[in-house]
């Protein structure tokens, strides 16, 4: 008796998991198309492209400065107008002016990336809100996210009315492109 009552137990557990199993609902989207056709996506390029146009003629001023004291260096040593002293200076005054160029540009570059984020972070605020909104409309429990632009997928398969990008791009007001 407690052998049946046994087999029963197993049978109800595995019917129950069964049904919780397909409960599931597993779609797909591709960010980095859904990036690519964000308006907001766009204008921040341009922001970062300014950015960057406007950190990169600094530290050419600083650089073409390097440069011009550099030939006036090398002008008076070789006209041997510098006395030991003075050429000691001078090298000084390089190698001070080559570290301040360096460390600019490195921070110019450290720059640039936290101006990524932050006019990144509200963008991608927004394209979760969307993914969230279309998930939980269409009732998905899992959606996954498409790769193409490496070759490289994080789905092996899965039909096309499991693909939600469009959905997506319709939650954004993206207008979807023909192909």
């Amino acid at each position: 008796m407690n052998f049946k009552r046994a087999i029963l137990l197993m049978l109800l557990a595995l019917l129950s998991f069964n049904s919780a199993a397909q409960e599931v609902k597993i779609g797909y989207t591709n960010i980095e198309l859904l990036l690519a056709y964000m308006p907001e996506a766009k204008q921040m390029e341009a922001q970062l492209n300014a950015y960057q146009q406007q950190l990169g003629k600094q530290l050419q001023t600083k650089q073409s400065y390097g440069q011009s004291r550099l030939g006036e260096y090398m002008e008076k040593k070789e006209a041997g107008l510098l006395s030991p002293q003075e050429d000691q200076l001078w090298q000084q005054e390089l190698q001070k002016l080559d570290s301040e160029i360096t460390k600019f540009a490195s921070d110019a570059e450290e720059k640039l990336l936290a101006k990524r984020e932050e006019l990144l972070a509200p963008i991608l605020e927004k394209l979760q809100k969307a993914i969230d909104d279309v998930a939980e409309e269409k009732g998905y429990t899992y959606l996954l996210n498409q790769t193409n632009s490496s070759g490289v997928s994080t789905i092996l398969y899965g039909p096309d009315e499991n693909d939600v990008t469009e959905a997506v791009m319709k939650q954004l007001n993206i207008q979807i492109p023909e192909e």
